[in-house]
């Protein structure tokens, strides 16, 4: 799905509308998710440091939540945060210098498909609610792949559908309806957030994570729900 049109490239046009709602962006994930994604983040940072890796590639970090937090509890570790929105970095980077990170985090503008990284550079790579944005999610893997060092880990969190069908019926209204609605009076984009839930919802039934990890080359590939399946934990092992 693209985000505007077919005529550009996917990436192109999700990296010129994460751009415009940039300013919004952290403000509007508290407010629409009724700050669920706090408790999932901390979830998935807890899974992540089970292990203390050397080296961290955060793809998609957007305004760098996941590689500041990851920062902030692995003294030890060198993250590098890349993502296709320059917008999006720069408020990541005053993050960074406000959390007195910038020995630790380094801020890059880079595609997922084409990572500017030697081969075996990386002890874990982490994907947070970027993945479904990707252009061609399977060549993002194998990159993925290629970067990480031998029994490097993978750690991806993405939204999902609900699977109660009660709850899922309450939850698509909110989210296909409600939630765009808010999203375009507040970010000016009346686009953007028609675009984000509709992704989810297309993204869902038409990707098997696991199985696209899997072909990659990853091992001991897992998935964990959060929240009735509102995100899910995927993971695997180079």
């Amino acid at each position: 799905m693209n985000p505007y049109n077919g005529i550009e490239a996917k990436k192109i046009q999700v990296g010129r509308m994460f751009d415009s709602i940039a300013p919004y962006y952290d403000k509007l994930n508290d407010l629409l998710s009724f700050s669920l994604h706090r408790y999932w983040r901390k979830r998935f940072i807890k899974r992540v440091t089970r292990k203390v890796p050397d080296t961290l590639l955060d793809i998609a970090t957007g305004t760098g939540n996941i590689a500041i937090s990851l920062g902030s509890k692995m003294k030890n570790t060198k993250i590098v945060g890349i993502d296709i929105s320059n917008e999006m970095l720069n408020i990541a980077r005053e993050k960074v210098i406000s959390n007195a990170l910038q020995n630790r985090v380094k801020l890059i503008y880079g595609d997922a498909e084409t990572l500017p990284f030697d081969k075996l550079s990386f002890d874990a790579v982490t994907i947070v609610f970027g993945i479904r944005n990707f252009q061609n999610i399977p060549l993002a893997l194998k990159e993925t792949y290629e970067t990480l060092k031998v029994d490097g880990e993978l750690y991806i969190m993405e939204f999902s559908k609900p699977r109660n069908k009660i709850f899922g019926v309450i939850y698509r209204l909110y989210f296909l309806n409600i939630l765009p609605m808010i999203g375009s009076i507040i970010s000016k984009d009346d686009k953007a957030y028609k675009y984000l839930p509709q992704s989810v919802y297309e993204f869902d039934d038409n990707i098997e994570i696991l199985d696209i990890m899997k072909d990659a080359g990853f091992k001991s590939c897992q998935m964990q729900s959060l929240s009735n399946g509102i995100a899910y934990i995927y993971t695997g092992i180079k």
